[in-house]
């Protein structure tokens, strides 16, 4: 049958019967763990030339920072030198395919063209279980409105984040989160090589402990200033190759 991946349902097979323990454990998490405020849910800050939106889930928010000058749109602004306005929507525990409906009137105010477009996703999507394949077919239908819509020159498409290493889970968690991960990153790679305007960029972070925020899942001031300065070389390195 189409849309059937024998892999997935295999993990689904050897999954299903521990998520009574993996639920209560993500409960307990919740229940237990530091509770952190978003910090750049809605964020302008402007530039001098063109603009670029940033769109995600909590690492676009700014969940874990300590203030919104130490988050992702905000070290992005200054590492670009100003050179460009930048919008920020996030928002925490969002999926993919809840983008477009979510920030619907956000983005219907923002009608002029983009420089770039920097997409933050997929976390939520690996806790949450999304079905590959329609993980697949919903990133494709937001690059495409987002395409339609700002005309970007490039759309950065931020790898997802490596939520096997988050210090707040147990192993078991990490070992089924890695699974759940590799098959979404194998759609976000699959989607990359048919765009030409997509850079998808393998995350390779130096996770100290200090990267993370006291709640062991999301970043930290440092982990900020570390995301963003991987994503501007990568998008750095991206310019170069298209002159």
């Amino acid at each position: 049958m189409a849309g059937i991946n024998p892999s997935y349902l295999l993990f689904q097979s050897r999954l299903f019967p521990l998520l009574p323990y993996l639920i209560y454990e993500a409960g307990k998490i919740s229940k237990t763990g530091p509770k952190l405020s978003p910090q750049s849910e809605k964020v302008f800050l402007a530039g001098q030339e063109q603009s670029i939106l940033i769109l995600g889930e909590s690492t676009a928010a700014g969940v874990g920072a300590s203030a919104a000058g130490f988050t992702l749109s905000s070290y992005l602004h200054q590492l670009f030198l100003e050179k460009y306005s930048f919008y920020n929507l996030g928002k925490n525990g969002i999926r993919v395919g809840e983008v477009l409906p979510h920030f619907k009137s956000d983005l219907a105010e923002l009608n002029s063209t983009k420089e770039g477009i920097l997409l933050f996703l997929g976390a939520n999507d690996c806790f949450k279980l999304t079905n590959p394949s329609a993980f697949y077919k919903s990133l494709q239908s937001l690059v495409a409105s987002l395409q339609t819509q700002f005309e970007p020159k490039w759309i950065y498409l931020a790898d997802i984040p490596p939520v096997h290493l988050f210090p707040a889970f147990s192993s078991l968690m990490k070992s089924y989160l890695y699974r759940q991960r590799e098959f979404l990153r194998n759609e976000m790679k699959k989607l990359a090589s048919k765009n030409n305007r997509l850079i998808f960029q393998e995350i390779s972070l130096d996770l100290v402990p200090d990267f993370f925020s006291t709640d062991g899942i999301h970043p930290s001031d440092l982990g900020y200033q570390k995301i963003a300065e991987f994503t501007y070389e990568g998008i750095k390195e991206y310019l170069q190759g298209e002159e």
